[in-house]
């Protein structure tokens, strides 16, 4: 069984299983009860629904409702408590899940959560007792263990802990983040010989391994080796020179004085439980994810690293909201800026775009990175604000240059789409080449560029080739089959077009474009039913300007022509 299979099952079952509502079970919401009782029914059932439609807020807000009229019932006190956790709600998620536990704790996360808050609130003694009697699986047996270690150090207990971390087995998904979190517990107890080595082991077995060298810097500053943080970080740097932590911690080792402080218990708690709880946000998009990086952002809310990783879970995972929130809590640092892209285009995907240019061009403006150069720039494109973001694209590949950095071929690329559609032609085929040199490979850039050859009548040997190899390394994406298909349109290959095209229309079934070209496909072969069907269909789906004049034409009577219509656009951000 593969890591990613053998880490969900192992962690889902309880959790798939408390979220299971039957007939017989006497503590859920009674259908046939009074007033009180329906309402309790309703507000379970709205609780349901919210939660299929991923409104977490809505969805805890109704189950806390029906909680609170039925406070004894076990199935209403986990979904009370999963849903609160997955919204955020701390006060609300506390209560249910106390009862949830004395209720048996079916899906086995409640004294999880229990335990991190109180150990985030310095009550090692209350933490330990939630931990206490626990029938976990493995995964959560292990987070257990990794909150009663520092329960324990908390306690007073550290050689307790220590023993305990060292002495014990775990499965081997867990061997790294056991390595990291002895070494941090060596490092709180100022053993430096031991907390060196498992630093190192640590970088060598995690597969986060930014985060272990991050450690292993902030301890060496500690142990005032600062010409060894230096030398770590420029080693990792050579292999991610754009990693923005890791440089930002290398110029303050390098150009400062500053120390970083020691961390407290919960801080160190909070970067033992991140690598497991990131390993399975990293293999499953699904709500349990987020309920664990829930966990390690309560234990430290300012580790910048969790709540940008939990923000992305809550966006994966449909929470969109809850998304937008936690990006916004992302302390300032060198997360902050992702942090803030990764918001903007999560509210412009939600409808809000003049918000989302607005922020962008304020972040452009006060901000000379490239990469706040460039989520301007995309949203310009995304926008249809070709002229300004081709300018914005330029200065995004000027600083680049400017830093010594390799050119990215996407700038390149976005900057060839506003060039062409702003009828700048020769800048536009540059660019693409420009792309084509830096990475050969790139499917969309051999689309695009091989389709714009194609309906222009030039290099149609080559632009067919490209084409074909676009359609090899992305089989699966609509608008690429498509230009397969119009390239053997204009060829004359109307059967080869028509089975392409086919194939395009069931990838992209809302694609007018393509929906087009079927048609005209259809016509030259004499499905003229068939054809008239297509043209149809591509209007109704709302066309570009040009397109639905020539689709009128068609439908008036008048045949193809030579091809004449728009490149069928891939959803890019």
């Amino acid at each position: 069984m593969s890591f990613r299979n053998a880490l969900v099952f192992l962690i889902a079952g309880p959790l798939l299983a408390a979220c299971q509502t039957t007939a017989e079970d006497a503590s859920a919401p009674m259908l046939g009860a009074e007033d009180e009782g329906v309402s309790s029914y309703g507000a379970f059932l709205a609780g349901r629904f919210a939660g299929t439609a991923r409104d977490a807020e809505s969805a805890a807000d109704y189950f806390a409702t029906a909680f609170e009229q039925e406070p004894s019932s076990a199935i209403l006190a986990e979904r009370t408590f999963l849903s609160a956790v997955l919204s955020g709600d701390r006060e609300t998620a506390i209560s249910a899940g106390q009862v949830a536990v004395a209720r048996g704790d079916q899906s086995r996360l409640a004294g999880l959560y229990l335990a991190a808050d109180a150990l985030a609130e310095h009550r090692y003694e209350d933490a330990l007792d939630w931990l206490d009697g626990e029938q976990l699986g493995p995964f959560n047996q292990f987070i257990a263990e990794l909150l009663s270690d520092w329960a324990r150090v908390g306690a007073g207990d550290m050689d307790g802990a220590r023993l305990r971390a060292e002495t014990t087995s775990v499965p081997g998904y867990a061997a790294a983040y056991l390595t990291m979190h002895r070494a941090l517990l060596a490092d709180m107890d100022r053993d430096e010989v031991a907390a060196d080595g498992a630093y190192q082991a640590a970088i060598s077995e995690s597969p986060f391994t930014r985060v272990a060298v991050a450690l292993y810097g902030d301890f060496l500053l500690r142990e005032r080796r600062r010409d060894e943080a230096v030398a770590l970080y420029d080693r990792y740097l050579q292999q991610q020179p754009q990693e923005r932590s890791i440089t930002e911690a290398r110029r303050i080792a390098a150009e400062t004085r500053r120390t970083p402080r020691r961390m407290s218990v919960p801080q160190a708690a909070a970067r033992a439980l991140f690598g497991p709880s990131a390993a399975l946000a990293s293999q499953a998009d699904i709500d349990l994810s987020v309920v664990y990086l829930r966990l390690t952002n309560r234990l430290d809310d300012q580790y910048a690293p969790a709540t940008v990783l939990l923000a992305g879970a809550l966006e994966r995972t449909g929470l969109e909201e809850a998304a937008l929130e936690a990006y916004q809590t992302v302390p300032e640092g060198p997360f902050r800026l992702p942090a803030d892209i990764d918001r903007i285009w999560l509210q412009a995907r939600l409808g809000d775009v003049d918000r989302s240019l607005a922020e962008a061009r304020e972040i452009a403006a006060g901000n000379a990175s490239p990469e706040a150069q460039l989520v301007y720039a995309d949203l310009l494109r995304s926008n249809g604000q070709f002229t300004l973001a081709a300018e914005y694209y330029t200065a995004a590949l000027d600083q680049r240059l400017a830093a010594g950095l390799v050119p990215d071929w996407r700038y390149f690329y976005f900057r060839a789409i506003c060039y062409e559609q702003t009828d700048r032609w020769g800048q536009a085929e540059a660019d693409f080449q420009s792309a084509l040199r830096i990475s050969p490979n790139e499917a969309e850039v051999l689309n695009y560029l091989g389709y714009m050859w194609v309906i222009r009548g030039e290099h149609i040997d080559e632009a067919f080739e490209m084409i074909e190899r676009a359609a090899t390394l992305e089989p699966e994406r609509g608008h690429i089959i498509d230009s397969l298909g119009w390239a053997h349109y204009v060829r004359g290959n109307y059967e080869a077009a028509v089975r392409y095209l086919e194939r395009a229309v069931e990838l992209s079934p809302e694609a007018p474009t393509i929906n087009y070209h079927l048609g005209d496909a259809y016509w030259q072969v004499g499905r003229r039913l068939e054809a008239r069907f297509q043209w149809e269909r591509a209007l109704s789906l709302e066309p570009g300007e040009d397109e639905r004049v020539g689709l009128m034409a068609r439908l008036a009577g008048q045949p193809p022509e030579a091809p004449a219509t728009r490149y069928a656009d891939a959803v890019t951000r």
